[in-house]
């Protein structure tokens, strides 16, 4: 182990985390594994009315358009370009476009999810953002439940989703809807000498 320099586990344990570090390495990324049943989604109202549309090649710019917003001014932000961004989030085989939404009020583009599956009862929630003006009013839980029912009607009995550790309000908001964290999963580096 002494040539590794990065090591990524995907079921962190404070047991482990100790281990690493005595063997000198530093946890520099963790995000929670959260699981939400679809046995009870909550309905959430909204003040204004909120248009869904499901991702397709004509959407593309302006999905990322909002990803861009929702996400630049985040502790980690790749700063991928449209083609990159598209391409990770839409290339894999279990992609679910009808299951992405572009959430609008008033024709103004305000949020989006993006799902795939990750088996045929479990979806999964790739990413879910609100650009800065309209955080606050309910846009991603809107979004979330929406998601979560439209897989429900697809038959799924859970999703899951992954949430960086250094963004608690998304966790809260997670934790409302109903998920639960099953696991945290992560990187770690050696440290320099």
């Amino acid at each position: 182990m002494s040539n590794v320099k990065k090591i990524t586990c995907e079921n962190i344990t404070e047991d482990i985390i100790e281990e690493y570090e005595e063997k000198g390495f530093e946890l520099v990324f963790q995000e929670y594994v959260m699981e939400h049943t679809l046995t009870e989604i909550p309905q959430i109202e909204s003040s204004f009315p909120v248009i869904f549309k499901s991702w397709s090649p004509s959407l593309k710019e302006r999905f990322y358009e909002v990803y861009l917003a929702s996400f630049k001014e985040r502790p980690g932000f790749p700063g991928w370009t449209k083609e990159k961004w598209v391409e990770w989030v839409s290339s894999g085989a279990d992609f679910l476009p009808e299951r992405s939404y572009l959430a609008t009020v008033n024709n103004e583009s305000v949020g989006f999810i993006t799902a795939d599956k990750e088996t045929d009862k479990i979806g999964y929630i790739i990413q879910v953002g609100v650009i800065p003006e309209w955080r606050g009013k309910g846009i991603a839980a809107i979004l979330t439940c929406k998601c979560l029912e439209a897989f429900r009607c697809d038959d799924m009995t859970s999703a899951t989703l992954h949430v960086n550790q250094n963004n608690p309000g998304a966790i809260k908001l997670y934790e409302r809807l109903g998920f639960k964290t099953v696991r945290k999963r992560g990187t770690f580096e050696r440290r320099e000498r």
